[in-house]
């Protein structure tokens, strides 16, 4: 099986205050690394693969928190 080239991540922010978003990625997410969603950055607090990679494509579900707003 090949290793996925893209993507497609579902994130989810903790709290519920921020709306999560679906985002395409070139790499795969993993717990620890941060990410920018309209204007706030937020911590991947957990990641879960949807399903095994389609073609190119990777599946995934983050949660994350927030940390600060972006500079």
């Amino acid at each position: 099986m090949s290793q996925a080239v893209y993507y497609k991540v579902s994130f989810v922010v903790e709290g519920g205050k921020f709306p999560g978003g679906i985002i395409n990625c070139d790499q795969e997410p993993l717990v620890g690394d941060e990410v920018t969603l309209d204007g706030h950055v937020f911590t991947i607090t957990e990641v879960m693969e949807l399903m095994p990679p389609s073609g190119d494509f990777g599946f995934f579900h983050a949660t994350c928190r927030y940390v600060r707003d972006a500079d």
